[in-house]
């Protein structure tokens, strides 16, 4: 006994070099000799190796050593669910080491006895084998007779090493085994995978290598396996110098924080061709301290190259290629900070095209789009490296101008030379479609310093500079002030008021006489006018624009042709000398080109039961900047109607013989401009005598506006005029007051006659 003790001792020993010596392929050989020797010393008549598998959820008695006429429990306990063991992993949980005389839930059968009425003299002892604190095996010595001489406590100090070597040796056979999975699930898996499975080491020295590389890194480097399993240098070489310092940070960051590698690197493959590839690992550190991963390459060259153009349509324009609004705001927010950091001023530039729009309409879409792609280039290159160019939309352009003098003045003064600069190079000739244009632009300047103004405020300013220098006669500079946003604001109050005076019926119609050579009234032009309530009348040259830009142009036109034709239905009823007279309506160009205008029209004529005879429906020559196909087709469809087309303000805008001869119309009307220096300026009278002879012969008739004095009329009825329009004659007045000028005229007429 005492010998037996002593062998005991030093049993720890024996097992730790006999599983240490054993090879990993002969581990499970060293387990059947270290389980045999363990249950002999302790005297057995069983002993066991119980391995739980937590990937199945089972148990299994992997080692056995049976003494004879004992039943072996490797057949009823193999891959038993651990659910069915439950009373022995909580036992475990409290003791590492338990004695009990209970088989139930303690691996153990009826069977495991020498006579069927020892069943309760039983003694089971299970020992506790925990991996990495967690319950991993167990270690199971049967007594299966009342006599037999049981571990006791002085025994238990020698199981608990006896497990922990188990234990270390049950881990090194699960890894191994773990690893030999692993090895065949990656030559398996490589050849479904689409991208490169490896295994990269680094030593210590800084020797690199590929233990594992499929076949698939011929394809995607056109390097071979056999080269790289001992040497990955070829590989790395291959990574483009710009990205080989991030690459080889990242590798760094992982070897030291054992982190997960993640990075995405372009590589110049052995054809030339140039590939974006996705590298992802885990890294784990080996016994001689070099590092190992495994990890995968992926071809991502058609995501990045998705990636791109999702990024171009995000961020940039697509016709110029410029930066759009979306990453306007973002380098914006970078020169407001640089100018913050810095101490210095920045400047916003707002570029409009001058007449873009005749280019469009005139010449094509096409032509319009060549000369955009032109003034985005100039404006590239006229900038300095560190400055933005961006495109709004349209023939809208925005430059951001960075670093200028922390003086205000200063600053202006450089800003301004930067735009003359792009002024001028943009005012030179563009070759289009086989033919020069020759543009300018109008640029609003608003400068920003240390402060966080947003994108829309400024971009507002800016805009708003554009705008007046477009008032002061386009092609010019202007900088933003503190009066402009006044006059925003105005021009705000002003937009609410007509929307409100529009619900509130505050509009209203006045009547201005047209008369012959002998000023016998003929008919009147209706024109609209607005009361501002606690501000007075307001002009139609202000609220008439506002009203086109905000759309509300198509209400108004609507309620004025509904009230026009209304009244004209009363004159007619009123008999002569009313009846006869006809009244022009003015139409605005968006209006006009609305598909349901002459839809509209015929409307309104039905439920006025106005006679379209007594109608002119006035146009200016910006309606006529459209498709003349379109345009022709509008008018002939009124014209068939019964209503009269009169060509407003002629001469100042698109004049051409050309449509001139193309479309329907009646009437031309000579703009008073031309009339008001008709007496002193000689190039006046010559284009007012112009008109006139143009309409004779084109067998249209022809208006002239703004006739003030009888001077004027002389001069105008020599010219073979026949038809005026003015102050001479009256002025615009309500529809009762109009009546009372024609009756009065009517009267003059009849005494003349008597």
């Amino acid at each position: 006994m005492a010998q037996r003790k002593a062998n005991r001792s030093d049993l720890v020993c024996r097992m730790a070099l006999a599983l240490a010596q054993a090879p990993t392929e002969k581990l499970g050989q060293a387990f059947d000799q270290v389980i045999g020797e363990i249950t002999r010393d302790f005297l057995a008549d069983r002993g066991f190796l119980l391995v739980l598998d937590d990937a199945t959820q089972t148990v299994s008695v992997t080692h056995e050593v049976c003494g004879e006429g004992i039943a072996s429990l490797g057949d009823s306990v193999r891959n038993r669910p651990w659910d069915e063991f439950a009373p022995l992993w909580q036992a475990l949980e409290s003791h590492s080491i338990v004695s009990t005389d209970t088989p139930d839930g303690f691996v153990s059968s009826p069977g495991d006895s020498r006579g069927e009425d020892s069943v309760a003299s039983n003694t089971l002892v299970r020992v506790a084998i925990a991996l990495e604190g967690k319950l991993a095996a167990v270690l199971g010595l049967d007594y299966l007779d009342a006599g037999q001489q049981v571990p006791g406590k002085r025994d238990h100090a020698i199981l608990g090493p006896l497990a922990a070597v188990l234990g270390a040796s049950l881990h090194r056979q699960i890894l191994a085994h773990r690893n030999e999975r692993f090895e065949h699930s990656l030559y398996r898996y490589s050849g479904q995978f689409p991208g490169v499975i490896f295994q990269f080491r680094m030593y210590p020295d800084g020797r690199v290598c590929f233990p594992f590389i499929s076949r698939k890194v011929e394809d995607m480097f056109g390097l071979s396996v056999e080269a790289l399993r001992p040497d990955a240098r070829a590989l790395l070489e291959l990574i483009a110098a710009d990205d080989k310092a991030d690459f080889f940070a990242q590798v760094q960051h992982s070897r030291r924080d054992m982190s997960p590698f993640e990075t995405d690197f372009r590589a110049i493959k052995k054809d030339g061709s140039v590939a974006w590839i996705e590298a992802r690992s885990v890294p784990a550190m080996l016994a001689d301290q070099s590092i190992v991963w495994h990890g995968y390459f992926y071809d991502v060259t058609d995501r990045k190259r998705s990636e791109t153009e999702i990024e171009q349509l995000a961020f940039y324009d697509p016709l110029t290629n410029l930066p759009n609004r979306r990453l306007l705001r973002d380098r914006l927010a970078q020169a407001l900070s640089g100018s913050n950091r810095d101490s210095e001023h920045g400047a916003l530039v707002f570029i409009d095209l001058d007449n873009f729009k005749d280019i469009n309409d005139t010449a094509g879409h096409q032509v319009g789009d060549g000369l955009l792609v032109q003034v985005a280039r100039r404006l590239e290159g006229v900038v300095r490296e560190w400055d933005t160019v961006a495109r709004l939309g349209g023939d809208e352009f925005v430059l951001i101008l960075k670093g200028f003098s922390e003086d205000p003045a200063d600053a202006a003064t450089k800003v301004e030379k930067v735009c003359e600069k792009v002024r001028d190079v943009l005012s030179q000739p563009y070759r289009l479609d086989g033919c020069d244009y020759t543009g300018s632009a109008s640029m609003g300047v608003t400068l920003f310093f240390n402060h966080d103004t947003s994108l829309e405020e400024l971009l507002s300013q800016a805009d708003m500079a554009m705008f007046r220098a477009k008032a002061d006669g386009r092609d010019r500079i202007r900088f933003y002030d503190g009066m402009m946003q006044k006059k925003v604001a105005e021009r705000l109050a002003m937009e609410s008021d007509l929307r409100s005076a529009i619900r509130k019926n505050q509009l209203e119609v006045y009547y201005q006489i047209l008369v012959d050579q002998k000023g016998v009234p003929e008919g009147a032009e209706a024109l609209l006018r607005w009361t501002r309530p606690g501000k007075g009348p307001v002009s139609p040259a202000e609220f008439i624009p506002l009203a086109e830009e905000t759309g509300l142009i198509e209400q108004i036109g609507y309620w004025v042709m509904a009230e026009v034709m209304a009244q004209v239905a009363r004159w007619q009823a009123l008999g002569e000398p009313f009846a006869c007279m006809q009244v022009s309506i003015n139409v605005s160009a968006r209006q006009f080109h609305l598909p349901s205008f002459c839809t509209t029209v015929m409307g309104l004529l039905r439920k006025t039961g106005a006679s379209p005879r007594r109608l002119k429906i006035e146009i200016t020559e910006s309606a006529l900047a459209y498709d003349l196909e379109l345009v022709e087709q509008t008018l002939r469809t009124l014209r068939s109607m019964g209503l009269r087309i009169s060509l407003d303000d002629f001469g100042t805008g698109y004049s051409s013989l050309g449509y001139l001869k193309r479309l329907s119309l009646d009437e031309l009307k000579i703009d008073q401009g031309f009339v008001r220096d008709i007496l002193d300026d000689p190039n006046d009278a010559a284009i007012a005598e112009t008109i006139l002879a143009l309409a004779s012969a084109l067998k249209l008739s022809a208006v002239a506006e703004g006739v003030e004095s009888r001077g004027q009329l002389e001069r105008l009825v020599a010219m073979g005029c026949r038809h005026f329009q003015g102050y001479f004659f009256g002025r615009p007045v309500p529809a009762q007051e109009f009546e009372q000028q024609v009756t009065k005229a009517a009267s003059a007429r009849q005494k003349k006659s008597w």
